[in-house]
């Protein structure tokens, strides 16, 4: 006996050869009145899925989304995670003549139809939980809203583009308590959601189509974006296995950058500090404003830039850092004589007092990571962050 091709395989084909597919896509008469977030009442014959539930039995992969306070910003803040069941089906790959801001060479082009979604908190001790069998479902075919935590008068939901990731696979092996499922043909994998919504034409097709069989979606898959953690695995291991860096992995995965107190002892500086904890000087710059502290200077007659930095054992970008309204003043023209300029009162090999107290990356390099937790690994062509010093205890 033949056997029928998968969903995934077939597209829309097993629902278009199913007796009830022209009840199931009957196009009502178009009406100001019908409210497409609402499931309108239609004759169906018995046992028939409610319209906007059609393509749920279909459903091939679920994702895991993260709605941000500003999208726009450099370094938005997640509120909450979107979780959405939908139907997809591959359209492309990408190359290195069509690929986008927001895409890579190799990434997959999906499109496809949001079948239901629900929300949880960002906060969890299963990272995996998304991944449960059954959530509490919003409103079918639609992302889900909820209050703003700014503006509890206000919904909002998440917008594209937004990045997360996604399983894609048969949804029938999801278990009850979440978890990632045990099966070699599905794919755990980052993605990119590049729009929301129907590509509305010159007729309004989008508007007329999309609430019938569930908001439109167009996304990218990342293959090898995500990392599942082993046992063993640290900071050190996969920056050095994956070629990129420690501080490149704590910014991608705000989660590793939780921070611990120390107390610093004698012999301690900057460049020894950076290097047991595996950061960088301007990392804990950022973490401890006593450490920002600065000492006035007077350029002399013809000193620049450059010739001060070499003078007083600084970087040209960290004296660039500590006189802002210079950054744009060329490194090997004179300053004017008398200008005042800050100079950091910490340098790299300045000691520091011991005794005083400092936050400093909660992860050494060196640190293990928990076993079946997962992290983002770089894009392939970005390009990473400064190389961090050596970790003596690695």
């Amino acid at each position: 006996m033949e056997q029928p091709l998968s969903p995934l395989n077939q597209g829309l084909n097993p629902l278009r050869g199913a007796p009830q597919w022209g009840q199931l896509v009957g196009v009502p008469a178009a009406s100001p009145a019908i409210d497409n977030r609402v499931g309108q009442p239609f004759a169906a014959p018995p046992g028939a899925l409610p319209l906007w539930l059609a393509l749920q039995p279909y459903a091939n992969a679920r994702l895991c989304l993260f709605e941000v306070d500003r999208p726009e910003s450099r370094n938005p803040i997640p509120i909450r995670r979107h979780v959405i069941d939908c139907f997809l089906e591959q359209s492309g790959i990408v190359s290195g003549y069509n690929d986008t801001a927001l895409t890579d060479p190799g990434d997959v082009l999906l499109r496809g139809y949001l079948c239901r979604s629900a929300i949880l908190p960002v906060s969890t001790s299963n990272t995996f939980d998304w991944l449960a069998a059954e959530l509490n479902w919003g409103t079918p075919g639609f992302r889900d809203e909820a209050p703003l935590p700014w503006d509890p008068t206000l919904l909002g939901t998440v917008q594209a583009p937004c990045q997360g990731v996604m399983w894609l696979g048969d949804l029938a092996q999801l278990l009850p308590q979440g978890g990632l499922p045990n099966g070699g043909r599905a794919q755990f994998a980052g993605c990119q959601v590049m729009h929301f919504g129907a590509d509305y034409g010159p007729g309004g097709i989008g508007l007329l189509v999309q609430p019938l069989l569930g908001e439109a979606i167009q996304l990218v898959l990342r293959p090898h974006s995500v990392l599942v953690l082993r046992e063993g695995d640290t900071l050190n291991l996969i920056a050095e296995r994956y070629g990129t860096t420690v501080a490149t992995l704590r910014r991608i995965n705000p989660q590793l950058e939780s921070t611990q107190t120390i107390t610093a002892v004698e012999g301690d500086s900057l460049a020894v500090l950076a290097g047991r904890h595996g950061t960088t000087e301007t990392k804990l710059r950022s973490l401890n404003p006593v450490l920002q502290q600065s000492e006035t200077y007077v350029t002399g007659e013809g000193e620049t830039l450059s010739s001060v930095a070499a003078e007083q054992n600084l970087s040209l970008s960290l004296l660039r850092q500590f006189n802002s309204e210079l950054s744009s003043w060329p490194s090997e023209e004179p300053l004017p004589a008398g200008t005042t300029l800050l100079l950091p009162l910490y340098r790299s090999t300045t000691p520091i007092p011991a005794g005083m107290q400092l936050l400093v990356p909660g992860y050494l390099p060196s640190t293990q990571l928990p076993a079946g937790e997962w992290i983002y690994l770089p894009a392939r062509r970005s390009a990473p962050v400064l190389d961090e010093l050596p970790d003596p205890a690695g």
